[in-house]
């Protein structure tokens, strides 16, 4: 999933956990994985490099990283504003934020785990590959799928929260 998808979606786990936000930041690492799962389209990246064997140690500033950084920033900003303007009142800002952080941290950690591919990144790059879908879907399929996916997980948290 692309990273707008896992902010939303952490941002409504942490909807439903307000008062509880250990619980809630838990719940929206898990929700990453599970969520992954789920057969997706991933944008593609020119220079850094995610999975098992990614070796991301001797970057080079160059036009694909800064392509790359950017889409990736653009992304996770676009996710954040979407899940806080959804989800967020003037009291859980910071609330909704954790969630939507949290729901986007583990494929930050992939990146670090190609940088330091040592313990404890080593287990959850292991566990993230296990769980992420091996089918992959066209960019087409796979856009539309996930902003049904968010709206769809939206509403559902909507709907427990009225």
């Amino acid at each position: 999933m692309i990273l707008s998808t896992h902010a939303i979606v952490g941002g409504a786990v942490a909807s439903l956990f307000p008062s509880h936000p250990i619980l809630l930041a838990l719940a929206g690492f898990a929700s990453h994985y599970a969520i992954d799962a789920i057969p997706h389209w991933d944008y593609p990246l020119r220079s850094i490099a995610v999975g098992r064997h990614a070796n991301n140690r001797r970057l080079k500033i160059d036009g694909p990283l800064v392509r790359d950084l950017s889409l990736i920033g653009a992304d996770a900003c676009f996710g954040m504003a979407l899940s806080l303007l959804i989800f967020a009142t003037a009291g859980t800002v910071w609330i909704i934020t954790l969630g939507a952080v949290a729901g986007m941290v583990p494929d930050f950690l992939q990146f670090a785990y190609s940088i330091y591919p040592r313990e404890p990144l080593k287990s959850l790059q292991r566990f993230h590959g296990w769980m992420h879908a091996k089918r992959k879907l066209g960019w087409r399929i796979g856009v539309a799928s996930q902003a049904a996916f968010a709206i769809i997980v939206s509403g559902i948290a909507f709907a427990i929260l009225r």
